[in-house]
């Protein structure tokens, strides 16, 4: 039987900065709950566009100069997107052109929401540790769909980092990216925030507001 002492030792709740961190006993790992709150920094309904022609995933034509001082470490994004037909499907993620890595989504292993293609490895309290930070496609593959909303975790990035929404094919699951040139990687609407949201995007949910 799991002593008291070794539950308060697996719960170890500690942080701030609108959310707190814990041990997860399911995926041994350092995880924060943050609390619901959002502040909308850029809205891009245009299309852009790039062909998948990296395992190493493609600019798509979006981006964010992260701000510490925007009350809250955590970034929400949400948009819709397709790949054109062909071979493979695509996923997502955010990388940080300044220091040249990926930044981790706030759950680390998620069902079609969290996925290792792409991974970090970040010292924590509990030690060096991997993060998963790869988003993977939701609805239709090779039409317009709306995508989940996905936190990401940048308590370990720094004020005036270059963050860059990168995407490429995929294997469907989000743990094997592919460089395929001849699939091409559609996104609009898209929608930057601090904060952490939840749900799935729907058409202009937010825009003008």
């Amino acid at each position: 039987m799991t002593s008291n002492a070794q539950k308060l030792g697996d719960l170890m709740l500690h942080g701030g900065d609108r959310g707190i961190l814990f041990r997860d006993t399911n995926s041994n790992r350092i995880s924060s709950v943050v609390s619901p709150h959002w502040g909308r920094r850029h809205n891009h309904e245009g299309e852009t566009s790039a062909s998948a022609s990296s395992a190493d995933g493609v600019y798509l034509g979006r981006s964010i100069t992260y701000a510490t001082n925007m009350e809250s470490p955590y970034l929400s994004i949400t948009l819709q997107g397709y790949i054109s037909s062909g071979t493979y499907y695509w996923a997502w993620a955010l990388w940080n052109g300044t220091q040249n890595h990926w930044v981790p989504l706030v759950v680390h292993d998620q069902p079609n929401y969290s996925k290792n293609a792409k991974t970090r490895s970040i010292t924590t309290i509990q030690g060096a540790q991997t993060y998963n930070c790869v988003v993977p496609y939701i609805g239709a593959v090779h039409n317009y769909s709306s995508q989940s909303w996905a936190t990401f975790d940048c308590r370990n990035e720094s004020d005036g980092d270059a963050l860059y929404i990168y995407g490429a094919a995929d294997n469907g699951s989000g743990q094997t990216w592919y460089a395929n040139a001849s699939q091409t990687i559609y996104i609009k609407e898209v929608l930057i925030g601090y904060g952490f949201v939840t749900g799935t995007q729907y058409d202009h949910v937010m825009h003008g507001n």
